[in-house]
């Protein structure tokens, strides 16, 4: 037989709203099961009584309480038995647990929490003490179901972003293998014919002394076109590479270097240009890459500079607002802002191919690396007033 709880001024708050909180009481002595109800019907609680842990079980399953308040010295099954019989139920895992108890021993303690208790009262109860348990507990039940639902949710997006991105994957990859199958016909079955035309072309240009001026120029439109439409499947095959390529190669390199051996390969064609290089710091970046993007803009500058009495070039690099940001500049040719939008599109150009020859790709190509490095690239002109390029390497660098 429990000791009898000590009966006083109760100090309990149940629900206020339409429902009552329900309170499974599991309790072997009637005197027992008396007091705790009226204390807990007093407090605004309703309650479902059991007389042992085989009726408690079954008065769970019939009632689904809000909580459960339950001795742990009881005949036919005692607490700790009834409450890990009860932690197996559905819903039992979410449903708070306050075992009463005489035992105050540490081995009796781990035993209640080893079978699933939330928390323990000792006998005689304080109900004060017991008060404020069952308000922590009925509480803390609400924030395990909110962050539960929140948990729920969270997992139920994270699975339909999944889905979507596994689809958006399988969506590229089959873009992709278009794309594989476009450049493929255009490296083969479109250069083909090209060059039977220019051959054949070529071979009726040979024979000059048999044909007339007008044929022989006719002939020579021919097989400059074709090579012009050549260099242009050239360049849509390296925009294509450098679009679907794989993960960049990402590493330090000696930009200082980098651009020295670029400007030994492009100044040959050009030797007014004066061009100055300002110090240059090392970069993570893909090297090779990187080679295009300034073979691309430093090509621009020495060839819209090159009708110039005096072409100057300007390489280097600038921070702004611990931002590092590397130029190209020029005193060329220049072009109206107003055109900036279309600048890096593919086969843009702003100058007719008689002025300046190229197909418009490289600034496209530009545009592609310097994003894939999450970079930013922009460019700042005037007519006749030169043109500066201007690029980021982003978190990639």
């Amino acid at each position: 037989m429990n000791a009898m709880a000590s009966v006083g001024r109760p100090n309990l708050v149940g629900e206020t709203g339409a429902r009552k909180r329900l309170v499974l009481l599991i309790e072997d002595e009637q005197t027992q099961r008396m007091v705790l109800r009226a204390v807990l019907e007093r407090a605004g609680f309703a309650v479902e009584e059991a007389a042992d842990g085989l009726e408690g079980l079954n008065a769970f399953d019939r009632v689904r309480p809000d909580i459960v308040l339950m001795d742990v010295r009881m005949p036919v099954m005692d607490g700790f038995a009834a409450c890990a019989a009860l932690r197996r139920r559905p819903g039992g895992n979410r449903v708070p647990i306050l075992m009463l108890t005489i035992l105050n021993d540490i081995e009796s303690i781990n035993r209640a929490y080893e079978a699933g208790a939330t928390d323990f009262v000792t006998k005689p109860v304080a109900w004060p003490v017991l008060g404020h348990r069952l308000r922590y507990m009925l509480r803390a039940s609400e924030a395990f179901e909110v962050l539960a639902r929140s948990e729920s949710e969270l997992m139920r997006r994270i699975a339909e972003r999944t889905a979507e991105r596994n689809a958006a994957n399988a969506e590229l990859a089959a873009a992709n293998s278009e794309l594989e199958a476009f450049t493929y016909s255009v490296s083969h079955d479109l250069r083909a014919p090209l060059r039977v035309v220019h051959g054949f072309a070529d071979m009726l240009k040979s024979q000059s002394a048999a044909l007339q001026s007008r044929e022989r120029e006719l002939l020579g439109r021919i097989v400059s076109q074709t090579q012009r439409m050549s260099s242009m499947i050239d360049d849509l095959l390296r925009f294509s590479r450098v679009s679907r390529g794989s993960g960049l190669a990402l590493e330090q390199v000696d930009l200082a270097a980098l651009v020295a051996r670029t400007l030994k390969i492009l100044c040959a064609d050009y030797p007014l240009a004066a061009i100055h290089v300002s110090p240059l710091p090392g970069a993570r970046c893909d090297s090779g890459l990187m080679q295009q993007v300034y073979e691309n803009l430093i090509g621009n500058a020495l060839k819209y500079s090159a009708k110039k009495t005096a072409p100057e070039i300007e390489i280097g690099m600038e921070s702004r607002d611990g931002e590092d940001i590397f130029y190209v500049r020029d005193n060329g040719a220049g072009f109206d802002m107003a055109q900036a939008q279309t600048l890096f599109g593919v086969f843009r150009r702003f100058h007719s191919e008689s002025e300046y020859p190229g197909n418009g790709i490289g600034l496209a190509i530009v545009k592609r690396i310097v994003e894939r490095h999450r970079g930013r690239l922009w460019a700042q002109s005037a007519p006749e007033a030169g043109a500066a390029f201007y690029f980021t390497l982003g978190d990639a660098a």
